[in-house]
């Protein structure tokens, strides 16, 4: 026996068999393209296309689906098997985190804040040894730390 409910975008009234009930439900695909469309509905929009802790989500998703699957061992295994692969061009990983970004966190005895930046005062993204690190609070106190340093660094006469 279907139901009867409004469409989303439209408002006209429909009838639906219960199974067949989503989180938004309309009338005619034009609804719902009108519902969906960036242009027509932002409100809307955005509350339809969240993908805000998606990754987290996706996660837990394949936690639930495969317990098994990525275990410590699995994850340490292709931690090694990827570990400089790579043409050197980018930072080491360890588990997906960045190197530099572990040995900060150490140095400062917590997380890193979100918007905190790891510098290497040598240039080498290699080289995360502790004396050669900096942290800044933000892209920002970085950049500025740049400007001023490249000025000292650069004769102003060229």
């Amino acid at each position: 026996m279907k139901i009867k409910l409004t469409c989303d975008w439209c408002q006209k009234e429909i009838e639906k068999y219960p199974c067949k009930v989503t989180k938004h439900n309309f009338c005619s695909r034009k609804c719902l393209s009108d519902y969906s469309n960036k242009k027509l509905n932002p409100k809307g929009y955005n509350l339809l296309r969240s993908f805000e802790k998606n990754s987290v989500r996706i996660s837990e998703m394949n936690k639930r689906l495969n317990p098994t699957r990525m275990n410590f061992e699995t994850r340490a295994k292709l931690s090694v098997m990827k570990m400089n692969t790579g043409n050197g061009k980018s930072y080491t990983k360890s588990f997906g985190v960045h190197m530099h970004r572990k040995v900060a966190e150490r140095m400062l005895g917590r997380k890193l804040l979100v918007g905190e930046v790891v510098h290497h005062i040598d240039g080498d993204k290699k080289n995360n040894n502790p004396s050669n690190l900096m942290i800044f609070r933000s892209q920002a106190d970085h950049a500025r730390w740049h400007k001023m340093h490249t000025e000292e660094v650069m004769p102003h006469d060229i």
